[in-house]
């Protein structure tokens, strides 16, 4: 009774900022940049040295450091200059300092989580905390093994779909916070009632980052809420040597294959942009991503017509959707049997780990291991490289091979 009763003076005193927040929340295939100027009258100055821990490749949200407390900036709206979205993480019977009026507090370590994307239960599982995820969404796609374990033992609640939350499951979960995507505007008024009932509200970006290391790097803040900063640190430490280590071997490679993703959807074929986390990669990896050029961080739309040229040459294709076989490719487009990556037996996709339910461990571990995936891009493009410098390869961890029949 008592924590329902602080938590309604906090969410009273939340729902401005949660207003900002809601208001500002990123659409699917949002590529704004943060503001670097833009001041807010709930500003708090801080020294230089008041970074907490070195985010290096993150630019979606920021920690800082001031006295006992940890400031959250979490920069999430599709518009060239969005607001930034502040917290404060308030250690636990820890008074609330002066100068952060508006800010949303978060009391720390959390202890019952809410979340609506499997990403966020991937960066918990990496710290060891499922233990403290107490909500999920669509639980029968998680593939992690210690929360599914919770989940048959029912100790997590179904919490709805993140366009539509369960109030009444979330209410009666009673979560110390949820972590919500960001979202479209129009799909926000879920949250703004959440907020008004004083659930606490965490708008997590994660996937607006345009580079891979950009969105593990969001472990960072996974650590701050639990109280495994440093853990945090050392795990984002390790994935971040593996990748670049990868990366230094094949980035620069002469050989570099030509790659084509996805599948058209009607009459459109949605491609990465050059500055998304996707094209990233495929650099990375060693391959030659044709609309490396192409302005944007996300997805970008373009006509069947346009991809064609582009598809019926690449050397690969790669992310070919809920496809089992080449067979099935072909079926739902006679046309695809022309490309050269069909002909060739080139063609691999990102489901080696789904679920019965068809949860894909690729959108729940691999967002927060990109070193695992360049390594599974590395062995696809350029077999034998890694193993030549002295880096063992075994099997692949997300991606298969999509072969002709079953």
């Amino acid at each position: 009774m008592m924590q329902r009763f602080y938590r309604s003076i906090r969410g009273l005193a939340a729902l401005p900022v949660l207003g900002a927040i809601l208001l500002q929340a990123a659409s699917l295939t949002g590529c704004g940049t943060p503001s670097e100027g833009k001041k807010h009258s709930t500003s708090v100055a801080f020294a230089p040295d008041s970074l907490k821990g070195s985010i290096g490749y993150a630019r979606r949200f920021r920690l800082f450091r001031r006295g006992e407390v940890t400031v959250v900036e979490i920069m999430s709206g599709q518009e060239a200059y969005p607001d930034t979205l502040r917290y404060l993480l308030l250690p636990e019977g820890k008074p609330q300092p002066s100068g952060f009026a508006g800010y949303m507090v978060i009391h720390t370590p959390v202890r019952r989580i809410a979340v609506f994307s499997t990403t966020h239960a991937g960066f918990l599982d990496l710290l060891d905390q499922t233990g403290r995820i107490a909500g999920v969404s669509r639980s029968e796609l998680v593939n992690t093994p210690s929360l599914r374990q919770r989940i048959a033992e029912g100790k997590v609640t179904e919490i709805g779909m993140p366009f539509s939350p369960d109030q009444e499951a979330l209410l009666a979960l009673d979560p110390d916070l949820v972590c919500a995507p960001a979202l479209p505007s129009t799909r926000k008024a879920g949250y703004q009632a959440l907020v008004q009932m004083n659930v606490p509200v965490l708008v997590v970006a994660e996937w607006l980052e345009s580079s891979p290391l950009g969105r593990a790097e969001w472990i960072k803040l996974f650590g701050a809420l639990v109280g495994k900063e440093e853990l945090a640190r050392e795990q984002f430490a390790a994935i971040e040597s593996s990748y670049l280590k990868i990366a230094a071997l094949s980035r620069n490679l002469s050989n570099r294959p030509t790659v084509l993703t996805g599948l058209p959807v009607k009459d459109s074929w949605y491609v990465p942009a050059g500055g998304s986390y996707v094209a990233a990669m495929l650099r990375d990896a060693g391959a030659l991503y044709q609309w490396r050029d192409l302005p944007g961080t996300g997805s970008v739309p373009l006509t069947i017509e346009a991809v064609w040229p582009v598809a019926l040459e690449a050397d690969y294709w790669l992310n070919t959707g809920t496809v089992s076989t080449l067979d099935e490719l072909v079926a739902v487009d006679s046309r695809f049997g022309q490309m050269r990556s069909v002909k060739e037996r080139r063609v691999w996709n990102n489901n080696r780990q789904l679920n019965a339910a068809g949860g894909n461990a690729y959108w729940e571990r691999g967002v927060v291991r990109p070193d695992l995936v360049l390594k599974d891009l590395v062995m696809i493009f350029h077999p034998g490289l890694l193993r030549a410098h002295g880096i063992s390869e075994g099997e692949l961890t997300f991606y298969r091979e999509v072969k002709e029949h079953e």
